[in-house]
């Protein structure tokens, strides 16, 4: 039987990604969110439904989610994947691009998961797949910020899935490492922060270059698409997902190695890129 499915996120990426593999491998009515409308003309094309929503705005979100129930019933699966990548030193990233960051990857995802569970509570089943990262794990310099939103999302997550399991509701968290897609590039080209002649300014060149490096060698997004629509489609599923060999890497060096030696070996690798 054909499932409402709703994806945020859904003008680039992973969520645009998830979206075209259902709408051509599956009879699913797929859902489509993102702020800019435009970009979504491609999804519609092609027979997904669109609900232009800015996660950050609370009311808009509430009516979008009570669009998609009003117009196909209910909402089976959400991915919740709308997301927001800023760089740079801790000290030097803009105060509103830093709170932009929480709004969208944290809050705006808080909202999308409080607003999708009344239905999922009274129908007793429900799936909420949620966009996360090895960043959950680690975090080095220059991507504070961005590693704390999805640390926050790990520990939501984790508190959310024992919360609604007895009430039929399943929480799926995927967990990629560097992926080829525009969401990195554009972050890196547009909203790396590093300031010229600042304390930083060198520690924070090498970090973006050993990024970009990181990015051009990293696979496509084809296995980790996949294990999405897995998450969302599948009878039986896994708690987390971690879909590529860096993800495994960077967790299991977060919890093994001394402070002082991951230190380091981050350290050395950004090096040796720049």
């Amino acid at each position: 039987m054909p499932k409402v499915i709703w994806i945020t996120g859904a003008s680039s990426g992973f969520g645009m990604a998830v979206a075209l593999k259902l709408l051509q491998d599956t009879d699913h009515i797929v859902c489509v969110s993102a702020r800019r409308a435009h970009l979504l003309d491609v999804l519609v094309k092609k027979g997904a439904h669109a609900y232009p929503v800015d996660v950050t705005e609370g009311r808009q979100l509430a009516e979008v989610c009570l669009s998609i129930q009003k117009d196909f019933g209910t909402i089976d699966a959400v991915l919740v994947n709308a997301g927001f990548g800023v760089y740079g030193a801790i000290e030097e990233v803009p105060e509103e691009a830093m709170r932009r960051q929480f709004e969208v990857n944290v809050f705006g995802a808080v909202e999308t998961i409080r607003n999708v569970m009344p239905t999922m509570r009274a129908q007793g089943a429900g799936r909420i797949v949620l966009t996360s990262s090895s960043a959950a794990h680690v975090s080095s310099a220059g991507m504070g910020y961005y590693a704390a939103t999805k640390h926050s999302i790990k520990a939501i997550g984790t508190a959310l899935r024992q919360e609604v399991r007895e009430l039929g509701i399943e929480v799926v968290m995927v967990e990629p490492g560097v992926v080829k897609t525009a969401f990195g590039q554009v972050a890196l080209d547009e909203n790396y922060m590093a300031v010229e002649g600042s304390a930083y300014y060198n520690q924070m060149q090498q970090v973006k270059a050993f990024m970009l490096n990181a990015l051009d060698q990293a696979p496509g997004v084809e296995r980790t698409r996949d294990i999405m629509v897995e998450a969302l489609t599948n009878q039986r599923v896994k708690s987390i997902y971690r879909t590529t060999r860096g993800s495994l890497a960077l967790n299991l060096a977060s919890k093994f190695l001394p402070p002082v030696l991951y230190d380091a070996i981050v350290k050395e690798a950004i090096r040796r890129m720049h």
